[in-house]
């Protein structure tokens, strides 16, 4: 699970999972704990993706 997901915070899918798992639970909490799609926002669409998948 090392994929990255933010390249601008060199931030992974086991970050957005770690993030979810200390009780982030939706897109913009994940964002800010991640610091995720905060930056030039290219990988909002993969972001959102991969936080609904965690937390179906």
């Amino acid at each position: 699970m090392d994929k990255i997901v933010c390249n601008c915070m060199n931030v992974t899918v086991q970050d957005v999972k770690d993030a979810i798992d200390k009780g982030a639970s939706n897109l913009e909490e994940v964002k800010e704990v991640t610091g995720a799609a905060t930056v030039c926002g290219a990988c909002e669409e993969y972001l959102t993706s991969v936080v609904d998948e965690f937390l179906k």
